[in-house]
C-alpha cells in the first residue's frame, strides 16, 4: 500500500545507489529542506571506511543537513511528527545500517522494532529516499549472523517497498526503474 512519494533505491555494492538517491533527492525537493540520515557506524579507526564516508561527504551539498543515528528505534523516531526534521525531505542511507545495528536482537524484538519504522514510514507525508543494500544474490553466507543479515535486511527492504510510489534498481552505474518495469508482488506474509 503506498502512502506516500517515498523511493526506494536498492542495488549492490558501489553501484552507485547514493548517488542516485541524493540526484533523485535533490529533483523531488527543490528548494525543500533536505535532511541526509546516516546510519552507518563511523569506523574512525578504519581507512578503508573513513574514504568512503569522505567521498559521500564531498557530493552532498553543505545546507544538507545532517543526522547520524544507528539504531533503528531512534531512526524511527525521526520520521514521527514532532521530530525537528518532519517537514524535510529526508535521505536514509541505509537500511542495511539499521539491519547492523540490531543483529543481536531476538527476532521477537526485531520484529517490534521493524514494525515501528515500517509504521513511522508509513505515516510519514513528506517523502523519504531509501537505500537498500541487495544481499543474498550469491552464495550463502557461512556464519549464523551473515545468514540472519540478510534475511532481515531482504525483508526490511521488501516491505519497504510496498510503502514506495518509486522502485529502483541500481547497479553498474546504471538505475533501472522497477516501479514501471515489473509488476509488484503481494506483501510477504
Amino acid at each position: 500500500m503506498v502512502v506516500a512519494n517515498h523511493l526506494l533505491i536498492t542495488g549492490p555494492s558501489r553501484g552507485g545507489k547514493s548517488e542516485w538517491a541524493e540526484q533523485r533527492i535533490r529533483e523531488m525537493a527543490g528548494a525543500a529542506a533536505i535532511t541526509y540520515l546516516a546510519t552507518g557506524p563511523t569506523l574512525p579507526d578504519d581507512a578503508a571506511w573513513q574514504q568512503r564516508l569522505s567521498r559521500h561527504r564531498q557530493r552532498r551539498p553543505e545546507h544538507w543537513r545532517l543526522l547520524e543515528a544507528s539504531s533503528i528505534s531512534a531512526v524511527s523516531q525521526l520520521l514521527q511528527q514532532g521530530s525537528d526534521c518532519q517537514e524535510d525531505f529526508v535521505l536514509l542511507d541505509s537500511l542495511g545500517g539499521l539491519v547492523a545495528s540490531a543483529l543481536e536482537l531476538e527476532e521477537e524484538c526485531w520484529l517490534e522494532l521493524q514494525a515501528a519504522f515500517l509504521m513511522a514510514l508509513e505515516k510519514r507525508s513528506t517523502p523519504v529516499v531509501l537505500v537498500a543494500e541487495e544481499v543474498g544474490w550469491g552464495v550463502v553466507p557461512p556464519t549464523a549472523i551473515g545468514g540472519r543479515f540478510r534475511d532481515r535486511n531482504g525483508s526490511l527492504t521488501r516491505q519497504c517497498e510496498q510503502l514506495c510510489s518509486e522502485s529502483w534498481l541500481v547497479a553498474a552505474g546504471r538505475a533501472l526503474p522497477l516501479h514501471q518495469l515489473a509488476q509488484r508482488l503481494n506483501p510477504a506474509p
